[in-house]
Order: C-alpha cells, then sequence, then structure tokens
C-alpha cells in the first residue's frame, strides 16, 4: 500500500534542528513530519507504506492542495494501491497561475510565494514575479473576505469527496486546525472531542478526522509557533494509522 498527502507546513514539516531556526524550511531533507513515522515497518513488525508521496508545502492554500492531489489522480493508474490524506489550510489562502512563467503563485494575505520556485531562476525574474503580483494581485488581497475563502472551501471539498467517491479512493481528510475543518463533528452527533469548526455542510463527513492541532495538543515547536514538534509529529501519525486500520485492511 502506498500513502499520498497534500497540505501546508503542518504536512510538510518542520526543522527539528532549532539553530536553523528561521531560515526557509520550504522542500528541506531535513524537515520532520508525520509521514516521517508512516515509514514501512515504523510500528513493530507492521508492514505499512511502501512508497509515501508528500506534496505539502509550506503556506500552501486549499486550492493548490485540491489542485496538484486531483491531477494526482488522474495520472495515476492503480488507485486501489494508495491511500489519500488531505489536510485543509487557512480558507482564505489562496492561488493566481501566471502564464509567463508557467508558475502557480501561492497568495497568503500580503505575501506570495511561487510552487516550482521560478523566483530562485534569476534575479529578473524574481523581480518581474514581484511587479506582477504588486500590479495584478495587491490590490485584491485585502477586499478577499473570509466568508469567500469558506464558500470556495465548501465547493473544492464536496467536489473532492464526490472525485473519491466515483473512483473508490481510500482518503482522509484532516486539517491544521479547527478553523480551517467543517464542524462535522457536533452536526453528526459524533464525540470524539468537543469541536467548533466552519459552519457548512458537507455531503459525506464519514472519512474526516480530527485536526493536526487537536492529537499534537501541546506538543509543539513553541508558543509562539504552533507546528507540531517531533513528539507531536509521531502522536498524529499514530492517530492516522489508527484511522485508516478502523476503515481499511493494509
Amino acid at each position: 500500500m502506498n500513502l499520498y498527502t497534500n497540505g501546508c507546513s503542518f504536512t510538510a514539516g518542520t526543522i527539528i534542528d532549532q539553530s536553523l531556526f528561521g531560515t526557509k524550511k520550504i522542500g528541506r531533507p531535513d524537515c520532520i513530519n508525520w509521514t516521517s513515522f508512516c515509514k514501512k515497518g515504523q510500528y513493530g513488525t507492521s508492514d505499512y507504506f511502501d512508497t509515501i508521496v508528500n506534496q505539502a508545502i509550506e503556506g500552501g492554500s486549499n486550492h493548490r492542495l485540491f489542485r496538484q492531489t486531483t491531477e494526482f489522480i488522474n495520472k495515476t493508474d492503480n488507485l486501489e494501491d494508495w491511500i489519500f490524506v488531505i489536510q485543509l489550510t487557512h480558507p482564505e489562502r489562496f492561488e493566481v497561475f501566471y502564464e509567463k512563467y508557467g508558475a502557480w503563485i501561492g497568495v497568503i494575505k500580503d505575501m506570495h510565494f511561487t510552487e516550482d520556485r521560478v523566483v530562485q531562476e534569476s534575479t529578473d525574474v524574481e523581480k518581474d514575479v514581484e511587479d506582477f503580483f504588486d500590479r495584478i494581485i495587491m490590490p485584491t488581497v485585502f477586499t478577499r473576505t473570509e466568508f469567500e475563502g469558506i464558500f470556495e472551501l465548501y465547493n473544492m471539498l464536496n467536489t473532492f469527496i464526490e472525485l473519491c467517491k466515483h473512483k473508490k479512493l481510500k482518503y482522509l481528510i484532516t486539517a491544521m486546525s479547527n478553523t480551517c475543518m467543517p464542524n462535522v463533528f457536533e452536526s453528526s452527533g459524533r464525540d470524539d472531542q468537543p469541536f467548533n469548526g466552519l459552519d457548512f455542510p458537507v455531503f459525506d463527513s464519514s472519512n474526516l478526522i480530527l485536526p493536526i492541532s487537536n492529537i499534537a495538543r501541546e506538543n509543539i515547536i513553541h508558543q509562539s509557533d504552533p507546528h507540531p514538534n517531533e513528539i507531536g509529529h509521531s502522536l498524529v501519525s499514530r492517530y492516522i494509522i489508527n484511522e485508516i486500520e478502523k476503515r481499511w485492511q493494509i
């Protein structure tokens, strides 16, 4: 069995070496995340995932994760051999496509990044992307409301669930925190944990699980940085494995 994951920095991972704190951690090989504990044979004699594909990225939006995950699903043949774990993030994040460089630009409030790192190619490219962001995107950033982001997430999430059901995929949906996830626990009568999430309906909530922050709890990097530390990621990994085992034999 194989594992595919996508999300933001809560799934992409964090640098454990505090001497590197403050440096860019996007795509660094020394990042640790909950998938680090899902390697084959990690728990005793159990054999879990032969292959792990983690496309999560620091600062990533729900738009990006649903776009990339759908692309992966459409180009993968042996879907019955995969389990998909999707981690929702802040609804107000979004992305735009810059045709000139064929690059997706992720937007977090008044910050931006390019998914495929075109800004690292040259100073001229970096200035060009910066100009595009200032001229085209920035004027609309602060007019975008939280309600708009939630409405878009409602559409993307329910559409994705229908895709998974149509293709008979094994999938779980978690989130960064309560504030990024539909309020399905109370509305469906589940008592896993007190819950106060986003107020919109989900067509099928059976494969929605608790957010990462609810599992890691106090096991975070610092009071000013709520990302899970190594213990937190290990707890999240164990929880997700348990949720998978409840549903499918792996």
